[in-house]
């Protein structure tokens, strides 16, 4: 009796433990599935990072594009005198403003002092620039890009208004507004990591008669 009672004690004594020896077997269990989890998120991280550092995303290029407008034409002056005007641009109501002046044989590749400016606005910014590029035009030319501001989307709808005027003899030259639509532009092909932008490229309205 004594020693079947021992023996029960030593049972009694021996489970708690085996318990605890079997409990700590399934916390290892759970650290193992925790560091195989842990793994598999370095391996990731390290792949985005391999992408960043260079590794093709999108048919084997990265060319860049960026979101905007660009409205761009003849402004009825001769391109072989030079050339003073006032130019107001507005996007949804928001304006800019610049004066520009060129001299014959400035283009955009040889820019002059003075035909070239910014103008911020509410959500972007304008840029414009008075040029003579080609040849077989007798007429100066006025560009005029919208890009907007970081985090700021395009909607199709903008309305964007235009109005150049000589400053020489305050006659208005070019007057335009149109509520535009944008299109996407997918420089590298299209893919589901293709840089692609919302773009629109507009032509000025024939500059008005003298």
């Amino acid at each position: 009796m004594k020693g079947t009672g021992t023996s029960a004690a030593a049972i009694q004594t021996i489970e708690p433990s085996s318990s605890r020896r079997g409990g700590a077997r399934a916390a290892g269990g759970r650290r193992g599935r925790a560091a195989l989890r842990a793994a598999a998120a370095g391996m990731a991280l390290l792949a985005l990072a391999a992408l960043v550092a260079g590794c093709p995303l999108c048919n084997g290029t990265d060319v860049a594009c960026s979101d905007g407008a660009h409205i761009s034409g003849p402004i009825g002056l001769a391109s072989n005198a030079a050339a003073h005007i006032e130019v107001r641009a507005c996007r949804n109501g928001s304006c800019g403003e610049a004066t520009l002046g060129s001299d014959p044989g400035d283009s955009r590749s040889s820019p002059g002092p003075t035909n070239a400016a910014t103008a911020a606005i509410d959500g972007g910014r304008f840029s414009f620039s008075l040029f003579d590029d080609d040849p077989t035009n007798a007429q100066w030319e006025l560009s005029i890009g919208f890009s907007p501001d970081f985090g700021k989307e395009l909607e199709d709808g903008d309305v964007y208004s235009i109005s150049v005027i000589d400053a020489d003899t305050q006659r208005e030259l070019v007057s335009f507004e149109r509520s535009i639509l944008y299109g996407e532009l997918q420089p590298n092909g299209e893919g589901p990591f293709c840089t692609s932008c919302n773009v629109a490229d507009i032509k000025l309205p024939p500059p008005a008669a003298q």
